[in-house]
């Protein structure tokens, strides 16, 4: 599958860097699935399950949206914005955050980069 070689260094990164990282392949995308994710202040926990989806033509195509525990709320108890739907995933259900960053660029942006975007939107508690 393409991509393979760019995932597993980008995934080998993530463990140096001290994440507990699993991944599973289907037809159409890589998922990996980060634990104990940490979460800025504002949320209902302090870390959750992180899945990303990566496509089949990763690095070329980009991850898009992403997943986190099911239970994942802001910390009042209210429901995330773009963050309402839940779906089941391999038996496990997640929360979807439905938000797409704007630009990729192959070879610049990588697994690193879309964790960025995915703080960013962490770190805009509503």
């Amino acid at each position: 599958m393409p991509g393979n070689a760019v995932i597993d260094r980008e995934v080998e990164g993530l463990r140096e860097k001290g994440f507990s990282v699993a991944r599973s392949v289907s037809v159409k995308v890589v998922s990996l699935i980060i634990e104990s994710y940490p979460l800025p202040a504002g949320w209902s926990k302090d870390t959750t399950q992180l899945m990303l989806k990566l496509p089949v033509s990763y690095p070329n195509g980009k991850p898009d949206m992403f997943w986190t525990d099911e239970d994942l709320l802001l910390a009042n108890g209210g429901v995330p914005h773009k963050g309402d739907v839940i779906e089941e995933v391999d038996g496990k259900k997640w929360r979807r955050f439905s938000w797409h960053p704007k630009s990729w660029t192959p070879g610049r942006d990588d697994i690193h980069t879309f964790l960025t975007f995915v703080d960013r939107r962490l770190a805009q508690v509503k």
